[in-house]
């Protein structure tokens, strides 16, 4: 049975905003025999963050946790961290054609306007004013994009200040994107980006040919790539701060629940950016007897995260989780078509990898994520269990400890933020429950 549910916010620099929270926590661990631990994705609101924990955890309830076991008491840890919108809209402007342009100049300005903001905490807007000074810069530059080559060095300057490079890795594109001269960047990015996540995606322009049907950006030239360069720019934010929380913050609880109660089980569960803040907690702490769960709701980062030399030379950002064992029990990935969020901003990195492919996105693409993939080049992988099933009914999923199990969820999730029913919380029970 759940026993309680703390919520424990952290800063954007990883810091926990009220020590109180943890203390709680730690006090109320007492007789549980496991921790849950819940993670938030792009949310730009507190109201938005809990709507999710409070869904899940009560599919999860429906699914028959309060079965789970003699004297089983699970106790939920729900992360509150400053993350922000990833809108679609900016990825891929709907209308016709000329509308589309016009919605283009539109989501390129509201795209470098996000880039301003840097709250402390959730929930909060504030600009931040090197940020600010930075993103006006970029923006003065945009009448001249098309024909100069100085507005386009100088824009592409502007939009890496706002960057940390230390957080860069090759499993996503972002060491290139920091490093690529910015007229190879513009060229790369100014081509259009066809896709092939599953239809119904409203404001997406369509279009057909050799029996394949493409959802994607459609729109070419300086203003389009100006647009994608500040799309990578947000997320390379998000992936920076996912990462700071889940290493700083979580990773630091984890710890001191773990020497409070050094045999509680913990399971982490993060849905899209919250999904790479606990795997990077759980690539953080050091290996340890008892058992830790992870679970990846289509989580936003590389599908090559946990790979082992994805390219041949390089492991993924999180490979330690697994190469060192700090995972010990299943990996449970949900990844389908359906997610355009995942399905659409990954590949704008396959752009920068110079990978003009028709369908981009999919397993083959170097750069695909892992709510549209799964775990790639992953030899933890079972593909013994393979699917979220939409009505899994009385069966239970056959997770083993140690191994990774991606579950493709083209029938059970229907898009980024569907992961809160049923099917889902079958398969969390199942990690929850694992002997």
């Amino acid at each position: 049975m759940i026993t309680h549910r703390w919520d424990v916010e952290f800063t954007k620099e990883g810091r926990v905003f009220d020590d109180t929270q943890v203390t709680d926590l730690l006090g109320g661990l007492a007789g549980a025999t496991d921790l849950l631990v819940l993670s938030h994705g792009w949310n730009n609101d507190r109201a938005e963050a809990e709507s999710l924990y409070s869904k899940l955890l009560g599919s999860l309830t429906q699914v028959g946790l309060p079965g789970s076991g003699p004297g089983s008491r699970v106790a939920v840890m729900q992360v509150l961290w400053p993350s922000k919108k990833f809108a679609l809209s900016s990825l891929i402007p709907g209308g016709g054609a000329a509308s589309a342009v016009d919605a283009g100049d539109q989501a390129l300005r509201e795209s470098l306007e996000e880039l301003t903001r840097d709250p402390e905490r959730l929930g909060e807007d504030e600009e931040d004013p090197v940020r600010r000074a930075a993103v006006d810069r970029a923006l003065a530059t945009l009448a001249n994009l098309d024909d100069s080559v100085d507005a386009r060095r100088e824009y592409v300057h502007q939009i890496r200040l706002v960057l940390d490079p230390t957080q860069a890795h090759e499993d996503d594109g972002s060491v290139e994107f920091l490093t690529m001269d910015p007229e190879d960047l513009f060229d790369q990015f100014s081509q259009e980006v066809p896709v092939t996540p599953a239809a119904g995606a409203g404001g997406a322009a369509a279009m057909g040919g050799g029996g394949a049907v493409f959802l994607g950006d459609l729109l070419s030239g300086a203003r389009a790539a100006a647009r994608r360069i500040a799309n990578f720019a947000t997320y390379y934010t998000m992936k920076t701060r996912a990462g700071v929380v889940g290493q700083t913050g979580v990773a630091s609880v984890l710890l001191r629940a773990h020497d409070r109660q050094p045999g509680l089980r913990t399971h982490l569960a993060g849905h899209s950016f919250g999904g790479r803040l606990l795997t990077a907690a759980a690539a953080t702490v050091p290996p340890r007897d008892s058992r830790l769960s992870l679970v990846l709701l289509q989580a936003a980062f590389s599908h090559n995260g946990l790979a082992r030399r994805f390219d041949g030379t390089h492991d993924g950002a999180f490979r330690t989780a697994l190469a060192d064992h700090r995972v010990t029990g299943p990996v449970v990935i949900t990844h389908t078509k359906n997610d355009l969020a995942v399905g659409v901003a990954y590949p704008l990195a396959s752009r920068i990898a110079r990978d003009k492919a028709a369908a981009i996105g999919d397993e083959n693409d170097p750069y695909g994520g892992m709510g549209r993939n799964g775990a790639q080049h992953t030899p933890e992988v079972d593909p013994a269990v393979a699917e979220l099933r939409k009505d899994p009914g009385d069966a239970h999923y056959a997770f083993t400890p140690g191994s990774v199990f991606n579950l493709r969820a083209d029938s059970a999730i229907t898009g980024h933020g569907d992961v809160t029913n049923t099917a889902v919380a079958s398969a969390l029970r199942d990690v929850l429950t694992l002997p």
